[in-house]
């Protein structure tokens, strides 16, 4: 199964399927060149979104976005 674009807002944040994940993408800008924070899903999280949808991640969104180093970040370069 390939990925999947489950549900996005532009510049906010990306949820992606991938097999039986869900990952969690919040593009920032700083530090440059700027960086999608990613993030899968554990199981409590996926199960917390799938019932009540993104507000069950709004603490994660805010989260990646200030102790990004704490993620994973793929360079946009």
């Amino acid at each position: 199964m390939s990925r999947k674009l489950l549900e996005q807002k532009e510049w906010e944040y990306y949820l992606y399927e991938d097999n039986d994940t869900i990952e969690l993408s919040v593009p920032i800008a700083r530090p440059n060149p700027g960086f999608d924070v990613i993030h899968i899903l554990d199981g409590t999280e996926k199960e917390k979104y799938l019932q009540t949808g993104i507000t069950a991640l709004e603490n994660r969104i805010a989260d990646m976005k200030v102790n990004f180093y704490d993620y994973k970040m793929n360079s946009w370069r």
